[in-house]
């Protein structure tokens, strides 16, 4: 589900939820528990690629509203996966894991 791609840099690699669950709080619980997780570990940047704007898919424009009620910038939109599938790369700066012995 993620990729480390340098100590400081993850990528959310595969992160899927039922439409029968959508909005029912199951990708928020996930990607908060993918922060955290991140954020243990020292990584300070988080990033996710999805379809981008430029294609008409109504379930994609879904995805990046999620991500970005999340405060994931759009930062390229690049041709990744080829012509006719847009790759929207979007990354969330994340704060420095707590110092040891901070409660």
């Amino acid at each position: 589900m993620i990729d480390l791609h340098f100590p400081h840099v993850a990528e959310v690699h595969l992160a899927v939820v039922g439409r029968s669950v959508h909005g029912a709080g199951v990708g928020t619980a996930m990607l908060r528990a993918v922060e955290d997780d991140a954020v243990c570990r020292g990584v300070r940047l988080l990033q996710v690629k999805t379809l981008g704007g430029s294609h008409p898919d109504p379930g994609y424009a879904r995805t990046r509203h999620f991500y970005e009620r999340w405060v994931f910038l759009s930062l390229e939109e690049a041709a990744l996966w080829g012509e006719g599938t847009p790759c929207l790369i979007m990354v969330k700066p994340l704060p420095a894991p707590p110092a040891a012995g901070t409660p």
